[in-house]
């Protein structure tokens, strides 16, 4: 976690050198936790429409109802902003680089994916905090987990670069290998790293419904743990995939 942790902060730091600009990139990420951490929240108010403790009444629920609707198109809306002014942040910040077109492609390349996998990593760590404060026990299952699923990340990263950097070379040396290779390689690392975190997202459903059973989960709780733990798994989908684009992207940087 740790490995994975210094690598991309240090590369955001390379692409985006400029004070100014790292803010503005760090604000974007930030942005973006934010709306994944409403839509969570939002399932939890949706997990209280179709399953109230209580009864309501028809105007209480048509209230409600509202509410979840308007916050869910104004999320939408939000993120599409947030999508316009990344692309202009990248703009302003990299076509200041004096680079070659094809380097400065690349770092195009590379500060999306970047950002993209910083978005993940803020998504997981503030969905895990909101496991700990649903339920403890799930929360010290998943932090167990993660543990181990980012240590795999932290290798396949680094056999990555390894590949990468010998397909580099041989470019450089007018001995390229087939593009079929390359892709394959790349996909196959993270499909591997994929499979791995999907197997453990089953341990977790299994513990999820575990806990349901014996109460010590209740029931609106527990779907709302039940969607955090589909945006966790699509966390872990992403970021392998991602993760694997973004190492290509860096190396043809360097």
């Amino acid at each position: 976690m740790v490995r994975v942790g210094i690598e991309l902060w240090s590369a955001t730091k390379d692409l985006f050198p400029s004070r100014r600009h790292l803010r503005m990139v760090m604000g974007l990420v930030t942005l973006a936790t934010i709306v994944s951490i409403s839509e969570l929240l939002l399932a939890r108010l949706f997990s209280d429409l179709i399953l109230p403790s209580e009864p309501r009444s028809s105007s209480n629920l048509v209230v409600l109802s509202i509410v979840f609707l308007g916050v869910f198109g104004l999320l939408r809306i939000i993120n599409f902003i947030r999508e316009y002014y990344r692309l202009n942040v990248f703009e302003k910040a990299l076509s200041e680089d004096n680079s070659n077109r094809f380097a400065n492609s690349w770092k195009w390349a590379t500060a999306m994916e970047l950002t993209a996998l910083l978005t993940l990593v803020g998504r997981y760590v503030f969905i895990s905090i909101l496991l700990f404060y649903f339920s403890v026990p799930f929360g010290v299952c998943n932090l167990i987990l993660s543990v181990v699923l980012f240590k795999t990340f932290a290798l396949q990263m680094n056999r990555q670069y390894v590949e990468q950097r010998k397909f580099r070379k041989l470019q450089l040396e007018k001995k390229p290998v087939t593009n079929a290779q390359k892709v394959k390689t790349r996909i196959l690392a993270g499909e591997s790293i994929s499979l791995i975190s999907a197997f453990g997202m089953l341990l977790m459903f299994g513990a999820l419904i575990l806990f349901s059973t014996k109460d010590v989960i209740e029931p609106t709780i527990a779907f709302t743990l039940f969607i955090a733990l589909r945006m966790i798994g699509q966390v872990y989908a992403g970021f392998s995939s991602g993760l694997m684009r973004y190492v290509r992207a860096r190396v043809y940087c360097e």
